[in-house]
Order: structure tokens, then C-alpha cells, then sequence
């Protein structure tokens, strides 16, 4: 329980870590290495989410090695690697200039196409950047360390990075990105819906409207954001999410106190949770 405040100390003081020091980059190198290496299969694709997954699990095991207080130490930094509030809030931020959202700098945080949306097409990425990663980047990894303690939200990471890198639905990833890709549905499927009470907490519509117009199979947080707000969120070509209004710059800035919110109210179930294991 203590290493999770520690973790929430980095989090405050810090976005993210060094890259030479910071493993989620070392889990996307290592995908990155197989990806050019190993050849276009599923099995294949097996490979860098159980790589990265073992070292995950072995890095989790280093601090119980060293002296109590360092170790605790290290399995606050360790958490605080896995878990993404105060980054989430600074992309998003950055892409608001001037009562309208930065096309380049959206294109940092979304893989879509910027140049061809609109405005409310750019408010909505953004939108539905931040209620995702309240999944990916908040609620997963907090619900796998609740249950299984430092190991359990590093393999989290492990293979939600693996996913990140490789699992696409194109060219050599239709494949060999498959393994991530599924991998790391399977892990979201619990949390992408217990995500749904904390919308609960705030809004019945909310809730609703994330139980039935999940636009797919872990994307609940997006569509209870969309409740939440009362707007319409849009992938073109993907989905669409019909809760109300086209979004705009307000709502934008709407979804990052509620994202805050959650991720507070995240937190304080994890150490709740981890006080009665």
C-alpha cells in the first residue's frame, strides 16, 4: 500500500520518468527488436509479449532483493511507471492552442488521420484519448497491482506496450500483432468495465450509455465519457457514438476533470483494495 503513495509522489512531482530509465520504453524496444527480426506469423507474434512479460516479472521481483526502505522505494518508482495520470494530462492539454486543438500536436497523441478532421472530429480524438487511457493507463494497471500486487501491473504494462507497438489490423500486424492485440483485450476486459461505476457514481446516462454503445470490445470508458458529457464522439471511418451534441473545446476540457476524478477515485480503490488483501 505504501509504494502505491510513493508511486503517486512521482506521478505529482514528475510525468514520466527518463527514457533510460523507464521500462515501459525498454518493453517497446524489445518489441521493436522482434518486430524487425522475426518473421510474419502468429506464432511468431507469441514472442514479444512473453519476453517482455518475463521481464516485467523479474524486474518486479529485484526489490524484494535489496534493503526494506530501498525496496520499497523501487516498487513505488516501479508502479509509478506503470501508471499514466499526469503525461495524459499534459498531451491533452497541449493540444488546446487557442481555443481550438493543434492538428499536430493531436497527432502525437492519436494514430488517426488529423489532417482530414474538422473541429469537433479534433475535439472528439482527444475526448476519446482521455477516457481510453483512463482505462490503459489508469484503471488496468491499478486493478492488476490491487489483485496481484507489483508483478501483476508490470506484466499489465508489458503487454499493454506490446499492443501499442504491434497490434494492428494492417499489413505484417494482421498477423504478428495479433497475439498483443489479443492479449491485451483479454486483460482490459475487466476493467474497461468496472470503469463504468465510476462513471455510475456521477451519471446514470453515463453509465448507460457506456454499457450499450461501446464502440468495441474494451471501449466503454470512451462511450461513458460520451454519456457523460452528452456528446457525439466519431472515428471516421470506425464509429460513431451518438450521446448528444458535436463536442467542443469545453467539453474537451470537461473530460480532463473527469478524468482526474476517476483517476483519484482509481486510486483510492487500489488502496483500499490492497489494505484487505
Amino acid at each position: 500500500m505504501i509504494e502505491l503513495l510513493i508511486a503517486i509522489i512521482f506521478e505529482v512531482v514528475r510525468a514520466e520518468p527518463p527514457e533510460i530509465v523507464h521500462p515501459t520504453v525498454w518493453f517497446g524496444r524489445i518489441a521493436e527488436f522482434f518486430d524487425s527480426k522475426l518473421p510474419e506469423s502468429i506464432p511468431a507474434g507469441l514472442i514479444p509479449p512473453f519476453i517482455t512479460s518475463l521481464l516485467a516479472f523479474f524486474l518486479s521481483l529485484i526489490p524484494n532483493l535489496l534493503p526494506e526502505h530501498f525496496g520499497l522505494l523501487l516498487k513505488g518508482y516501479l508502479i509509478y511507471t506503470t501508471i499514466s495520470i499526469h503525461s495524459m494530462i499534459e498531451h491533452a492539454e497541449m493540444c488546446i492552442e487557442n481555443g481550438d486543438v493543434s492538428p499536430e500536436k493531436l497527432g502525437m497523441i492519436v494514430s488517426r488521420d488529423v489532417k482530414s478532421l474538422n473541429y469537433w472530429q479534433r475535439c472528439s480524438a482527444v475526448i476519446e484519448s482521455v477516457s481510453e487511457n483512463f482505462v490503459d493507463g489508469v484503471m488496468a494497471p491499478l486493478f492488476y497491482y490491487a489483485i496481484f500486487g507489483l508483478p501483476g501491473a508490470l506484466v499489465y504494462k508489458a503487454v499493454n506496450t506490446c499492443d501499442a507497438m504491434l497490434g494492428y489490423r494492417k499489413g505484417r500486424y494482421e498477423k504478428f500483432g495479433k497475439p498483443s492485440a489479443r492479449l491485451d483485450d483479454l486483460l482490459n476486459l475487466i476493467p474497461s468495465r468496472l470503469s463504468l461505476f465510476f462513471y455510475a457514481m456521477v451519471s446514470l446516462k453515463a453509465f448507460l450509455c457506456g454499457l450499450k454503445k461501446s464502440p468495441k470490445l474494451n471501449g466503454h470508458s470512451i462511450s461513458g465519457m460520451a454519456g457523460l458529457l452528452g456528446v457525439r464522439l466519431e472515428k471516421p471511418g470506425y464509429y460513431v457514438i451518438d450521446c448528444g451534441e458535436k463536442p467542443e473545446i469545453k467539453d474537451v476540457v470537461k473530460s480532463l476533470r473527469y478524468f482526474k476524478l476517476f483517476s483519484g477515485m482509481a486510486v483510492l480503490s487500489a488502496l483500499l483494495a490492497r489494505m484487505l488483501v
